[in-house]
């Protein structure tokens, strides 16, 4: 099977479209004759009823629209239709009308053809991106080292999209253009032979100039074209790399960078444009010299009695069509030339070899074949890229139920090991076979749910946590989608017309057969324990405390929360230990909360209704200050201020410590040090309203317990208290409705729903209280069956792109959860919990033993680690060093 890509952009366009670019260029034919003819109908009108030709008695009838093709050479016409008999004025109306009919039908015909067009471009343009992300697919795993992800994503949205609008006109648009110069030049010629030529003439000129001096522009629009991928690719490296080069203070020096490469394109730019516009200046020129050639000698024609007036009209009316077909034809001609650099462009980025074979990933719903034998090395060998070797001469036997650990230090040879029987590498010399098969022979869809693999740095789209867990179950739509939520027929018809997969997104893709499930609720069995298993469960069970009810709007749901509140304080009260939670008491202050929290007593429904985001001229600035409070507020975030800055100094120096102080964002400390300046001794009535809002923010969010500046008078606490009330009743309505206040008889949408069972805080500072209260609260909702409600709250926490909203532990964390959901026959972990402290990667590995010795007939393990404790917890050990295996052992 060839799997290249083609070279020639027509090739591609005409193999793939042949059938629907010679309909258009059919419909493209029919549309000419009436082109033509309405030509001839202005002269018609001027000669015939205005001027009164043939209509010299008031009686006087003539035939009209009648097809006659003159020779220009002699005095020879052919007849095709004589015409219709009419009066004067019949005979104005009817060319009028006839000229209307023209016009709409051309019109018509311009329509159907520009539709088509679309339409067949755009299902290329669908056909060429997906085929351009099918071989991303199947690319050799090292490639993807080699190419930046930013611009491949450019090329497949960016530099192909003027592909799509240039394919349906490939064949269609030159030939209808040509069609109309043709017929008009050719309607010239019929009237006067001298204009014709010279209009000939000029086209010519006009025609083999103009491209030429487009040919700089081309060279300039691939140079900025490829200035601008690398630009893209540029501000992806500084984006994914920020924290580090922000830790380094090597900012400045990226902004050098990025100022040097925006003047590279600045330059070819503007080079561009003045070289674009003195073309297009050349270009109108000859355009708009025809006409004063028609003017000056068909004038002088028309004087010496050659040529009449209504022929005269009649060519400069046929003029009028011809300059937009010429300058669009020789537009199309830059564009063939532009996107064909950008074709071969995309097909020398992606014309890969060797790619994986599409059968290798074909779609598979049926049984998938389980492996058979062992992991047999013989004589195996590996390299790097660069040709270093890091494996030499390899003899080893893995039986698919072995627990085996590799042990060494990163590069000696234990790593590539995994990567060999994972296939993210190729022996370089030597076999590797499973069974009597080889191991590179077996198809993806064998390989990919048979053998589990787990890096130290695991990859997950953006998404929550539960998506990142089960996209390691979505092999093929298992289950038909919900009723009325599957692919339209227009929908199929459109796919297939494009070459894309009949593959409906909406269907169910979880392979519960793979997790050992057959029901949502035994799937949610399967996720809490290998959460567990992980030591992952309280992550996630955390996130779900902390998550909003706001999308629990059943009150089934709202009042399980109430009863697990009404339980929790309760049991508190009881007991000795109630003041580890300080409740939320309307007449109380709540040293736990903000003075932000405590002023609204309940909580926001967005971010942007919080003190560090909510306007300039947001109403709650008028509240504070009806109630007294701006001035109390702006002394304490002063003086808070000036102990930050006096602390701290520079950012680069104590950022991290800002950042978890949250009081000032550590990049405007600057700003701060400066309003401090300005308003030293300033009274508060004279401060602008900017270093006012500035100082009033951050004591809105300042929280004594936490900040510890010893900064909140009891005066400053009565008048937060006092002011509730308040602002429950005089804020606007349309303010108020984003606040949901705290009530003791009611669930609070827009609080935690930790805030809303315990309707307090814990007390920080009591020794033992924040482990005393969540063991308490993990009781009370186990024993209401809630626990999984919370766990998957938290497993619809977003996690961000590539899970950076997790730390590196908690990622690798879940993308060993996500290997052992479904169930592998063999599970190689390299080095895939390195962030963890060894006491809890034992405990892990311990659980991952005991259920693959019980779990689906059991599973083989390799565990890839340079940690000796780790590696005497299993059954073998192989201990590498310099890219040799050195020691192979067993537990006696």
């Amino acid at each position: 099977m060839n799997d290249r890509m083609e070279q020639n952009l027509f090739r591609y366009i005409w193999s793939h479209s042949k059938r629907h670019q010679i309909w258009i260029l059919i419909v493209v034919a029919l549309s000419m004759p009436t082109y033509f003819l309405a030509f001839d109908i202005p002269k018609q009108i001027v000669n015939g009823p205005i001027q009164g030709g043939g209509f010299e008695t008031p009686d006087a009838t003539q035939k009209v629209m009648p097809v006659v093709v003159s020779n220009p050479f002699g005095d020879q016409s052919f007849t095709i239709f004589e015409g219709f008999e009419v009066g004067r004025m019949g005979a104005l109306i009817a060319l009028s009308l006839a000229f209307l009919g023209y016009v709409i039908i051309n019109g018509w015909f311009k329509l159907y053809i520009n539709t088509y067009k679309g339409r067949l471009g755009e299902r290329m343009l669908r056909r060429l991106r997906y085929q351009l992300v099918d071989r991303v697919l199947r690319f050799p795993y090292p490639q993807y080292k080699r190419v930046r992800s930013s611009e491949i994503a450019t090329m497949i949205k960016d530099e192909v999209d003027p592909l799509g609008g240039f394919i349906g006109e490939a064949f269609a648009t030159p030939a209808f253009l040509v069609g109309q110069a043709g017929a008009a030049l050719l309607f010239i010629m019929l009237q006067s032979w001298a204009l014709g030529l010279v209009t000939l003439a000029i086209l010519m000129v006009q025609t083999i100039l103009i491209p030429k001096l487009r040919a700089r522009l081309r060279r300039l629009a691939l140079q900025r074209q490829l200035t601008a991928r690398d630009l893209s690719g540029r501000v992806s490296e500084i984006v994914d790399g920020a924290i580090d080069i922000r830790l380094n203070d090597s900012t400045n020096f990226e902004r050098a960078d990025i100022s040097d490469r925006l003047a590279k394109i600045f330059f070819i730019r503007f080079d561009f444009y003045q070289w674009k516009f003195m073309v297009k200046f050349i270009n109108n020129f000859l355009a708009q010299f025809t006409p004063f050639v028609f003017y000056l000698g068909g004038g002088i024609l028309a004087i010496r009695g050659s040529l009449d007036i209504g022929q005269l009209v009649a060519v400069i009316a046929a003029y009028k069509d011809l300059p937009g077909p010429i300058k669009e034809l020789i537009d199309w001609d830059y564009q063939r030339l532009d996107v064909q650099v950008k074709y071969t462009q995309v097909v020398n980025a992606f014309d890969i070899t060797p790619l994986s074979p599409p059968l290798m990933q074909q779609l598979q719903t049926g049984n998938v074949p389980h492996l058979e034998g062992p992991f047999v090395f013989r004589q195996v060998a590996a390299a790097d890229e660069s040709g270093k070797s890091l494996l030499q001469g390899l003899d080893l036997t893995i039986e698919l139920r072995d627990h085996v650990a590799a042990v060494g230090a990163t590069g000696d040879g234990a790593e590539v090991v995994g990567e060999l029987i994972a296939r993210l590498m190729s022996p370089s010399a030597g076999t590797l076979n499973v069974g009597a098969v080889a191991l590179a022979s077996l198809p993806e869809w064998e390989t990919g749910r048979r053998i589990g693999y787990v890096s130290p740095e695991p990859f997950f789209a953006h998404g929550t946590a539960r998506d990142a867990l089960l996209s390691g179950l979505r092999h093929a739509p298992f289950r038909p989608p919900p009723e009325g939520k599957a692919m339209s027929q227009i929908f199929v018809r459109e796919a297939t017309a494009s070459a894309n997969p009949q593959f409906d997104r909406n269907a169910d893709w979880v392979d519960y057969e793979a997790v050992g499930a057959s029901t949502g609720e035994e799937l949610a069995a399967r996720i809490t324990q290998v959460l567990a298993m992980v030591n992952l469960q309280e992550d996630f069970y955390a996130f779900g405390l902390r998550t909003k009810l706001s999308d629990a709007t059943d009150g089934d749901g709202e009042e399980m929360f109430l009863n697990a509140r009404r339980i929790f304080l309760e049991r508190l009260t009881k007991g000795d230990n109630a003041a580890d939670v300080e409740p939320f008491v309307l007449t109380q202050f709540n040293t736990q909360l903000t003075l932000f929290q405590n002023v609204i007593f309940g909580a926001a429904s967005s971010p942007e209704m919080l003190p560090s985001e909510f306007p300039a001229d947001s109403p709650l600035w008028d509240f504070l200050a009806s109630n007294e409070l701006d001035r109390k507020l702006y002394q304490l975030g002063r003086e808070a201020s000036a102990v930050i800055v006096d602390l701290f100094g520079e950012v680069s120096d104590n950022m991290k410590i800002l950042e978890r102080l949250d009081l000032i964002d550590p990049v405007k400390l600057p700003d701060y040090s400066a309003a401090l300046g300005r308003t030293e001794g300033v009274d508060f009535a004279t401060v602008v309203r900017m270093d006012q809002q500035r100082f009033i923010r951050v004591a809105l969010n300042y929280n004594e317990p936490r900040h510890r500046l010893d900064l909140l008078t009891e005066d400053l606490r009565d008048a937060i208290v006092a002011a509730r009330m308040n602002f429950r009743e005089n804020l606007p309505p349309h303010v108020a409705a984003e606040f949901s206040f705290h009530d003791p008889d009611e669930i609070n949408p827009y609080a935690s729903l930790q805030d809303n069972i315990l309707f307090g805080r814990i007390v920080d500072s009591r020794a033992g209280a924040v482990d005393r209260v969540s063991a308490l609260l993990r009781e009370i909702l186990e024993e209401l069956g809630l626990s999984y409600a919370v766990l998957e709250r938290g497993l619809k926490y977003e996690i961000g792109s590539g899970g950076r909203r997790l730390s590196l532990s908690q990622r690798q964390q879940l993308g060993l959860a996500r290997v052992l959901l479904r169930r592998p026959e063999f599970l190689i972990v390299n080095r895939g919990l390195n962030a963890l402290d060894n006491r809890t990667v034992e405990r892990v590995v311990r659980g991952i033993l005991d259920m693959s010795k019980s779990d689906k007939g059991g599973f083989g393990v390799l565990w890839i680690t340079s940690t000796e404790s780790q590696a005497a917890l299993f059954d073998r050990v192989l201990k590498f060093s310099r890219g040799a295996l050195i020691s192979d052992e067993t537990a006696g």
